[in-house]
């Protein structure tokens, strides 16, 4: 079988197609033959060695969807499942060895395209809006990012909790993704010279309750400008770098700080697995729609990386083997 890995960190050029034997199941593990893998920011991080979970040699990729073709004696999956899977290392790969309860099946209506393209960020989008940082009723809500990714998940589940959402996007081509996603408000960064002016503009100088950021340092400081009085500033990625290290004292009177990851230690594998359902299930009725920009061959992993970083994509990316 065909696996993405990478002998060294690096830049895109350090991926390479390997051939390696398919992997045997253990008691409790099932193969899955992979019809769609995610292509994450996380992927880069890995690949440039900034997480320190990864080690080398690499073996790419950590979310996808396909039909399982063969389970060990302890697992609880069957031959012919459609199931979808975040949070399992090497899924750009043709074939897939997984734990049997990483393994969400997929409902009828929903495509592997649309489980492989929705199921992790929707996760981290539920959870920072449900249970982290739990959004309120007509709650003025800032997301950055908003016209793709985890951003745009949490454009749709804030408004779905009856929110106004402000929503960023750097470029002005991720706009009409932003606001199809239900933002009240989109704005273009790279549009606009004081973004935090704008921000209080809308809000007729009050600020926001809360600000949901994937950039980590690039927008930190704005974001936290531009809070209410016991506003709640929620971090869970660092595309722009990450948040150096901050004095309490210098942040203004109330504001709160929350940071995120997708690993929640007081979490069970039942509760994250009913997580992951209630993901797919959304979804299947239309609740959260996703938006899977560009699809490419598996050996075209280098390609999509590439693409990723150029914050060009809209919506999420695809490995298909």
């Amino acid at each position: 079988m065909r696996v993405i890995t990478a002998s060294n960190y690096g830049g895109p050029e350090v991926l390479r197609v390997e051939e390696r034997p398919a992997p045997q199941p253990q008691a409790d593990d099932v193969l899955v033959e992979v019809k769609a893998a995610g292509v994450n920011l996380m992927d880069i991080y890995a690949r440039r060695g900034m997480l320190g979970m990864f080690s080398l040699p690499l073996s790419l990729g950590v979310d996808g969807a396909g039909v399982v073709i063969a389970v060990g004696d302890r697992a609880t999956a069957r031959i012919g499942d459609r199931v979808a899977w975040e949070g399992v290392p090497g899924s750009y790969a043709e074939v897939v060895a997984a734990p049997s309860e990483r393994l969400i099946p997929i409902p009828e209506g929903v495509s592997f395209e649309a489980a492989a393209g929705g199921l992790m960020q929707g996760m981290t989008a539920q959870h920072l809006c449900y249970e982290a940082v739990p959004v309120a009723t007509d709650a003025v809500v800032l997301v950055h990012s908003a016209g793709s990714g985890v951003g745009r998940m949490l454009t749709q589940l804030a408004t779905r909790r009856g929110a106004r959402v402000i929503a960023t996007v750097s470029k002005s081509h991720k706009a009409s993704s932003a606001s199809d996603a239900g933002a009240w408000r989109v704005l273009v960064r790279d549009e606009i010279e004081d973004l935090g002016a704008a921000i209080r503009e809308l809000t007729d100088g009050e600020g926001v309750e809360i600000a949901f950021d994937g950039t980590g340092k690039t927008l930190f400081d704005m974001s936290v400008s531009v809070l209410r009085f016991n506003g709640v500033f929620a971090t869970y990625g660092f595309a722009g770098g990450r948040i150096p290290p901050i004095d309490l004292g210098a942040q203004p009177s109330g504001v709160h700080l929350v940071r995120y990851s997708s690993s929640v230690p007081a979490e069970s594998i039942d509760q994250r697995r009913q997580r992951a359902v209630q993901v797919l299930r959304w979804i299947e009725d239309k609740t959260l729609d996703v938006l899977v920009d560009r699809i490419y061959p598996l050996q075209d992993a280098g390609s999509a990386h590439r693409d990723l970083e150029s914050q060009q994509t809209v919506g999420k990316l695809l490995l298909i083997p």
